[in-house]
């Protein structure tokens, strides 16, 4: 009786090891990394459900430190020093209004024997939007100060300055963008693929800049600072001429 009671005891200790191995679920592995890598919250969570957990969640933290140099790159195109205080806080602002007003849906799971294709809905900033208020509001700086035109740094302080008021009542895209990341999964633990690392930082950039991609964002910039250029034209085309006599 006493050997029966011994072995049901070593079955009932290998059957819940065994369903432990097992790890969560698809859809509940892709929620926990957008929380981990956009929201930064759940580690606990994340270290314990992902392959080497910890550590790539400190990696996942990277995607905002990259995303402010390459953004303050980008608003430095004069060459002008980057105020990194500025970007410091711009940055911060953003991961801020990201977390408060964004929003995620899984909208498709295609799950194999070794992991899972998940499809997002992403509702992201409207990135672009506060970019070009920001130009609108320089422009008109930049008239009421000509200082401001005439030094680069000035121009770029100025431009940080503005864009982190921006931010701060900064509005969500209209439109969802679509994106798709792969999971794998090994004895019970999830991890990303090394080819997934492109699909990681566009997940990152659908929430802070509601693009798919830095083509599209770059894009839409583009056609924004367009409209802006258009808009300066027309109202020096309605100017009074001056008066020579």
């Amino acid at each position: 009786m006493k050997k029966v009671w011994i072995t049901s005891l070593l079955l009932v200790g290998i059957f819940l090891t065994s369903c432990g191995s097992k790890g969560i679920s698809a859809e509940e592995a892709g929620e926990l990394f957008v929380d981990r890598l956009v929201y930064q919250k759940r580690e606990n969570e994340f270290a314990k459900e992902f392959r080497d957990g910890e550590q790539v969640g400190k990696e996942l933290d990277k995607n905002s430190n990259t995303f402010e140099e390459n953004f303050a790159k980008g608003l430095s195109s004069t060459g002008a020093k980057v105020p990194q205080k500025a970007a410091n806080q711009l940055t911060k602002e953003l991961l801020q209004q990201t977390k408060a007003k964004t929003s995620y849906k899984i909208i498709k799971i295609d799950e194999t024997k070794t992991g899972a294709v998940i499809s997002y809905y992403v509702t992201g900033l409207d990135l672009v939007s506060a970019m070009q208020e920001m130009t609108r509001q320089l422009v008109k700086e930049t008239l009421t100060d000509p200082e401001i035109a005439k030094d680069d740094q000035k121009t770029l302080d100025a431009t940080f300055s503005i864009l982190e008021e921006r931010v701060k009542s900064i509005k969500i895209k209209t439109d969802p963008v679509q994106l798709e990341l792969r999971l794998e999964k090994e004895k019970g633990k999830w991890f990303i693929p090394d080819n997934q690392k492109e699909a990681v930082s566009n997940l990152f950039l659908a929430f802070i800049s509601g693009s798919e991609n830095t083509e599209a964002m770059d894009q839409e910039l583009e056609e924004a600072m367009n409209e802006v250029a258009k808009e300066i034209i027309d109202s020096l085309d309605t100017m009074p001429l001056p008066n020579n006599n």
